[in-house]
C-alpha cells in the first residue's frame, strides 16, 4: 500500500461517515414528509454540503502521485475534512419526536448561521492549503477562486437581512458548488 493509498482511505472513511450523515437525514426527512416544512434556503445548503464533500473527495485524487506525506500534510488533511464533515451534520437536523412538525424555514432561520460558518471556515481553510501548494500569487489567486467566492457567498448569507438575499447566495453558492465538484470528478476520468 502506497502512502497515497494509506491516506485517501482515511480521507474516503471520514467522506463516508459525512454523506452518511446527509443520506440517512434526507431518508428521515424523505420518510416524514408529511411533517415536514420544506425550505428553499435549506435544500440550496444541504445541497451545498453534498456537492463539497463529493468534489472535494474527487479533487484529493490530483495528489495521487505524491510520494512523501509529513505528518503536517495528514494533519492539515483531517482537520480540513473533520470542518466538512461538520458542515455535512450540521445542515441535516433531527426528526423531532412524536407528531411534532419540522419547519425546515424555522430550522434554517436558528441554524443556518451554524453551518454557513462551517462552509465559511472549510473555504478558508481551502485558501490556506492552496496557498501552502501554490508557488505565486496568481497562481494562487486562479487555484482559490472557488473558496474565495464561497467565503464572499458566505459573508453575504451570514449578514443578508431579507430572505431573498438569503436564498440568492445559498443559490448562488449551491451554483459554485456543482460546477466545483463537476469540475473535480472530471480528475477522476483519465
Amino acid at each position: 500500500m502506497t502512502v497515497f493509498e494509506f491516506v485517501f482511505s482515511l480521507i474516503s472513511v471520514i467522506t463516508s461517515l459525512a454523506l452518511t450523515r446527509l443520506l440517512s437525514g434526507f431518508t428521515d426527512l424523505y420518510r416524514h414528509t408529511e411533517r415536514v416544512r420544506w425550505s428553499w434556503r435549506h435544500a440550496f445548503w444541504t445541497a451545498i454540503a453534498f456537492m463539497l464533500l463529493i468534489g472535494n473527495w474527487a479533487a484529493f485524487w490530483r495528489q495521487h502521485a505524491t510520494t512523501e506525506w509529513g505528518a503536517l500534510d495528514v494533519l492539515l488533511q483531517l482537520v480540513f475534512l473533520s470542518v466538512l464533515y461538520v458542515l455535512c451534520d450540521l445542515v441535516m437536523p433531527d426528526m423531532p419526536a412524536g407528531d411534532e412538525i419540522l419547519d425546515l424555514r424555522v430550522f434554517h432561520e436558528r441554524q443556518g448561521k451554524r453551518y454557513v460558518l462551517a462552509q465559511m471556515l472549510f473555504a478558508a481553510l481551502a485558501i490556506l492549503l492552496i496557498a501552502r501548494e501554490t508557488s505565486g500569487f496568481g497562481q494562487w489567486v486562479e487555484s482559490a477562486r472557488y473558496p474565495i467566492t464561497g467565503v464572499l457567498l458566505g459573508v453575504i448569507a451570514l449578514r443578508a437581512r431579507s430572505v431573498w438575499l438569503d436564498t440568492a447566495a445559498a443559490a448562488g453558492m449551491a451554483i459554485l458548488a456543482a460546477v466545483y465538484m463537476m469540475g473535480r470528478l472530471h480528475l477522476l476520468a483519465f
